[in-house]
């Protein structure tokens, strides 16, 4: 009985840590999925046009969300 009482919250135990790194790997891909679609956005593109961009590296959503217009957008790209 307590072996099995072990071995469930050995798994319960290992399934949380797992969880929880995915989320962390989720909210990463979620800002620079945020930031290609303002950049399909602005040229006008379909959603997912750009899908074989795998990294947006130097490139901060929070900066792309604090500017206005899409040439400012390109601009700040283009200088990180």
């Amino acid at each position: 009985m307590l072996k099995k009482i072990i071995l469930c919250f050995a798994f319960f135990f290992a399934f949380t840590l797992s969880c929880s790194e995915k989320d962390n790997k989720k909210t990463e891909i979620a800002d620079c999925d945020q930031i290609k679609n303002i950049v399909t956005d602005c040229l006008g593109l379909h959603r997912g046009a750009l899908n074989y961009v795998k990294s947006c590296g130097d490139i901060e959503l929070e900066e792309i969300k604090k500017i206005n217009s899409c040439e400012e957008i390109f601009n700040y790209i283009e200088n990180n």
